[in-house]
């Protein structure tokens, strides 16, 4: 019998940083793959979004699943509810698609960078153009 190497179940674990650029602004930064094992770590970072503007940025995440996807699209909603503003930075071409084919880009404002996605966001909430 040849010796063998394990068998790996995902390419990168999900992780989360919280940046909070300032009061009221938070920016959810995750890396990595959000699947069904990952999901959690998903949820439990939009549950816990302050009043104010979220954005998600999955710059660096490398796969979505559907349940991701939902998990998003809820969170936009809720923030929509609550008076709060919310966005996703995405520059992937593959989660442009997906957002596309689940209709998460009609519920969800997704912007190509970071930098697009502040300038829109706080420009909707704050009405003043001088930065």
């Amino acid at each position: 019998m040849s010796p063998t190497s394990p068998v790996r179940t995902r390419s990168a674990p999900l992780t989360a940083r919280r940046t909070a650029y300032r009061p009221g602004l938070l920016v959810l930064t995750f890396a990595g793959e959000i699947d069904a094992l990952t999901l959690p770590i998903l949820e439990r970072e939009l549950g816990a979004a302050p009043p104010g503007t979220t954005i998600v940025d999955l710059t660096q995440v490398e796969f979505i699943g559907l349940a991701g996807a939902r998990a998003l699209a809820a969170a936009a909603e809720r923030a929509g509810t609550e008076g709060r503003r919310f966005g996703v930075v995405a520059n992937s071409r593959t989660l442009a698609r997906l957002f596309r084919i689940t209709g998460l880009a009609a519920v969800v404002p997704m912007f190509a960078s970071l930098s697009d996605a502040l300038r829109e966001l706080l420009s909707a909430g704050v009405h003043d153009t001088a930065c």
